[in-house]
């Protein structure tokens, strides 16, 4: 009875465990009219497997292109 109860403890802290918080960073590259401009951000994916959290992160990921002008988002998982 004490072994199965560890047993179960054990099982649920593993289980636990794999949730945690990840942060996306993005870089979004605007091109308009020849000019560019870049801005950096930060956002939290929280209480997410990293299969999960990468899934949102790349959910992030835009490309667009019209012409010479065009506007792209790349991200990151980091923890």
């Amino acid at each position: 009875m004490k072994k199965s109860i560890m047993v179960i403890a054990l099982a649920g802290m593993a289980l636990a465990s794999c949730k945690k918080d990840y942060s996306c960073s993005c870089t979004d590259t605007d091109i308009y009219n020849g000019e560019t401009e870049v801005t950096t951000y930060n956002y939290k994916v929280e209480g997410a497997t990293k299969k999960q959290a990468q899934a949102a992160c790349n959910e992030a990921k835009v490309s667009y292109v019209d012409g010479a002008d065009s506007y792209t988002t790349q991200c990151e998982l980091s923890k």
